[in-house]
């Protein structure tokens, strides 16, 4: 027997991103004509989201990125790492009380734990420096 995942999220009301859509479904019928409605939404953790109804064939993975590079554009959203910021991936052994602690931040936060740590690592920087240059 099959296990089923199932995510439930919780979906607010966004007036900027409804006055998006029509914007967006127009990007997404220039890649893929086919498409059904678009609809944008946010969850209540920030994170924005799209349901869209298509069909799609094993060549069309190149329409669908830029599919979705247009609506992220349309979005004003970025995808990815920033340009220029070059990152090392580490291996941390913290206490658990220390690791629920750190997730629980990001979490509120609406960030990773790897984007915490990097402003907890600024912010120390910018206390350790010299006042006044």
């Amino acid at each position: 027997m099959r296990k089923t995942k199932v995510h439930v999220i919780e979906v607010v009301e966004d007036p900027e991103l409804r006055k998006k859509e029509a914007k967006a479904s127009e990007a997404v019928r220039r890649f893929l004509p086919n498409a059904g409605p678009l609809r944008l939404y946010r969850t209540a953790e920030g994170r924005i989201g799209v349901q869209l109804d298509l069909t799609l064939t094993p060549g069309d993975r190149q329409r669908l990125d830029n599919a979705y590079g247009a609506i992220m554009k349309v979005l004003g959203e970025r995808r990815g790492r920033p340009r220029g910021v070059k990152t090392v991936q580490t291996k941390l052994l913290l206490p658990e009380p220390a690791y629920r602690a750190l997730k629980r931040a990001a979490a509120a936060s609406n960030s990773t734990m790897s984007g915490l740590v990097a402003q907890l690592a600024a912010r120390l920087e910018k206390a350790r420096s010299p006042k006044g240059g």
